[in-house]
């Protein structure tokens, strides 16, 4: 059994001006002591789906409006708020996206450490900071003893990163969330932090999900990946796998976007045309259909749902993708279609569309 499970998951930001359809029905799960890649876009839903599941939505505007979410047999959106503070540290983690916004600046490093510490296990100030030392010099922080004197802001970027990564391992959680750890690091400190985490999670058989827009980290960290567009997942499988056959055109268009050593040197980068859908907007019909090329009219008035691709043996995850028009091994090679005489369906005349969401709520579109 998963250790987390995600089921339909909804997210909506209500304000009294509008309503913002942040996640749509992500489904997900988490086998304990595996590693696995959440991969999309700026603003396609991935960090809003980690703050669900750590119930850390900012209020009063975030609400989670459907869909289950499971850890370890509990359910946390049934949890109350003091159940949830007890659970957050001590069996989930969070390494959130900007140390810099999310360390207290007016408390010293060792102040905060102590903290959590302190917040979940009976100990001491002493031996709490003899704790909190152990944990910085376990994640490479140099003459731990003085910056635990020091302020964030006296710390560089891959340092309170280090920090950062030693809060959320303090108390051994069995699940952590990393949220683009790497962000705004130059690509040596990246790679340590990306080889720390490796080690601390391989070490302390931790499952982790790691958050990423980098398709480059995703493949040299996980096992199993889930690639989210406007709020949905629509493709999954393992790792290999997803990047060897891509099935869904947004993957393939991610992966021809990237820079790769073992490609022609005179291989162009191809980046993904258009723009991500507004999520101010309901979902209706496939959000990725602007920008495909190999779109078929349904696209425009149906949501395909998360299916299987080809047969998968019992013991192996299964390759998932949401698309009407999958492209062929060949197309996904060179990032195009290539059937004779094809051609992507143009936007549809203007009309009063009937449109049907992916979880089943029947929408007016007037075009």
């Amino acid at each position: 059994m998963a250790l987390l499970s995600v089921q339909d998951l909804v997210v909506r930001f209500r304000t009294r001006r509008q309503t913002v359809h942040a996640v749509n029905g992500v489904s997900l799960d988490v086998e304990a002591g595996e590693t696995m890649g959440l991969v999309g876009e700026s603003g396609c839903g991935k960090s809003v789906t980690s703050l669900a599941i750590m119930r850390l939505l900012p209020r009063p505007a975030g609400h989670i409006e459907g869909g289950a979410l499971t850890f370890d047999q509990r359910d946390l959106t049934r949890l109350s708020e003091s159940e949830m503070r007890r659970l957050r540290g001590s069996e989930i983690a969070m390494i959130f996206q900007d140390p810099m916004t999310s360390l207290n600046p007016v408390l010293t490093i060792g102040e905060q450490l102590v903290e959590t510490i302190r917040a979940h296990r009976r100990v001491d100030q002493a031996e709490a900071r003899d704790q909190a030392l152990a944990l910085l010099r376990s994640v490479g922080v140099g003459d731990a003893a003085d910056r635990l004197t020091r302020y964030p802001h006296q710390l560089s970027g891959g340092m309170r990163q280090r920090v950062m990564i030693s809060m959320a391992l303090a108390l051994r959680p069995r699940l952590l969330i990393a949220d683009e750890p790497t962000t705004a690091l130059d690509v040596t400190v990246q790679a340590q932090v990306l080889e720390l985490l490796r080690r601390l999670v391989s070490e302390h058989q931790t499952a982790m999900i790691l958050i990423t827009h980098d398709m480059g980290v995703i493949a040299g960290m996980t096992t199993r990946v889930s690639v989210m567009y406007a709020g949905f997942v629509v493709e999954s499988g393992a790792t290999s796998e997803l990047f060897e056959l891509p099935k869904h055109p947004y993957t393939v268009g991610l992966l021809h976007s990237m820079p790769r050593l073992d490609a022609p040197i005179d291989r162009p980068l191809v980046p993904i045309e258009g723009l991500p859908p507004d999520l101010r907007q309901a979902p209706v019909g496939c959000p990725f259909a602007p920008r495909c090329r190999w779109r078929l009219p349904i696209c425009w008035t149906n949501n395909p749902p998360l299916a299987p691709i080809g047969i998968s043996s019992p013991d192996k995850h299964p390759h998932l993708s949401a698309c009407w028009s999958p492209p062929t091994e060949a197309e996904a090679a060179r990032g195009r279609p290539e059937r004779p005489g094809f051609v992507a369906a143009p936007m549809p005349e203007r009309s009063t569309i009937r449109r049907e969401s992916r979880w089943g709520r029947l929408r007016s579109d007037p075009r």
